[in-house]
């Protein structure tokens, strides 16, 4: 039988009632009006790639992978969140985690990944083909296009592989609350992209929104690391750490 109480389980523990009390400070400077803080949420980030790369010791290979997708993700949020700028080297450091990701949903199924690849770089091109006929396209929406196509794909895959597991499961949930935060964001950036004004109360609510679903998403995502990779099948009956 395994142990409840493992070091990893621990860690696991500790992490998640540190990121509920960094979680609940903001909403509740939020809900009150008060200036957005940055760097507490920024601090949340850390958090995760810090407890991503303890815990690439338990994990393995995997492990490993979710750790550098982690510093990818943090190398992001610091260009877009903390310095509110460079906003095209934020969104291509996404593009890497998405990447990571990529590789975490089809490790070991050469021919599916073959498949997913094609997929995502004909959607891509679709995309950047309509904006550029629009005359709205950019670097940045080129690869915000690239981006979103990398998100929506592995939200997609992860889902279809949730029978896999409780790890598998954590990822599918995580990527599914990234999904629903980059809605947020995309509503927060339509005028200065599209020129088109939402209501003030829209706005008001994305911008809390983004950051309630952001978190939680890649506190998920930490947790879903798995010994053989999330694309191996069902949960192994490894012995707990």
């Amino acid at each position: 039988m395994k142990k409840l109480i493992t070091p990893y389980n621990a860690v696991i523990a500790a992490f998640i009632a540190a990121e509920v009390v960094i979680y609940a400070i903001f909403n509740a400077l939020a809900a009150v009006g008060a200036p957005d803080p940055i760097n507490l949420k920024y601090s949340g980030v850390l958090l995760c790639l810090a407890v991503a790369v303890v815990c690439a010791f338990f994990n393995g290979k995997d492990g490993i992978a979710l750790a550098a997708a982690l510093a990818f993700t943090a190398i992001s949020d610091l260009f877009i969140l903390v310095l509110d700028s460079y906003y095209e080297v934020g969104v291509t450091t996404f593009i890497v985690v998405q990447c990571i990701y990529m590789y975490r949903l089809n490790v070991g199924r050469a021919k599916k990944a073959a498949v997913s690849a094609c997929v995502r770089v004909a959607a891509a091109l679709a995309l950047i083909i309509m904006f550029a006929a629009l005359g709205y396209l950019d670097y940045l929406l080129a690869v915000v296009c690239i981006y979103i196509v990398m998100l929506l794909v592995n939200m997609a895959e992860a889902v279809m592989l949730c029978r896999g597991g409780l790890h598998n499961a954590l990822f599918a949930a995580g990527l599914v609350l990234f999904f629903c935060c980059d809605i947020c964001v995309g509503l927060n950036n339509f005028d200065s992209v599209l020129g088109v004004a939402l209501p003030a109360g829209l706005l008001d609510f994305v911008g809390i929104a983004m950051w309630a679903f952001y978190l939680p998403s890649q506190v998920l995502i930490v947790c879903s690391a798995r010994k053989g990779g999330i694309s191996a099948g069902k949960e192994s009956n490894e012995k707990a750490v």
